[in-house]
């Protein structure tokens, strides 16, 4: 384990070009349109980090080396917006949320990059969650 929090490009370094990049690119748009701050488990390379506030949870990472898992979980009024939205959505997210088990909870969604590169979904289903602040940024 490290003593200190990894730096972007040890982050980049450890889960490879296209999981590093949809971190880089989800981490960015996180801070410029949620005020939600990355919570770590520890200070190691593939330790969870929690989007919440609040104690609501908007997203979290499991990163791992060459690849990184995107956890989003829709509750029942978001799967409802999902549901009236799905034409939004590429076909690798709708059969994802259709091949999802539905949970008392809601739909837990596990985005494995690679192979998914759709970082506009991942924007997308956390606009169901909750509106970014910076409606229309390019982030």
């Amino acid at each position: 384990m490290q003593d200190k929090k990894p730096t972007e490009d040890e982050m980049v370094k450890f889960l490879g070009r296209q999981a590093g990049n949809m971190w880089k690119q989800i981490s960015a748009y996180m801070s410029t349109n949620y005020e939600f701050e990355p919570v770590r488990e520890d200070e190691s390379l593939d330790a969870t980090i929690r989007y919440r506030r609040s104690g609501k949870t908007i997203l979290t990472f499991y990163p791992k080396k060459d690849e990184l898992t995107v956890l989003v979980i829709l509750g029942k009024k978001e799967t409802e917006k999902f549901e009236s939205s799905k034409d939004e959505f590429s076909p690798e997210i709708v059969e994802l949320f259709s091949n999802t088990r539905q949970y008392h909870d809601g739909r837990w969604l596990h985005i494995k990059v690679p192979p998914f590169e759709g970082v506009e979904d991942i924007k997308k289903l956390l606009g169901i969650k909750k509106e970014p602040k910076n409606m229309g940024a390019e982030n």
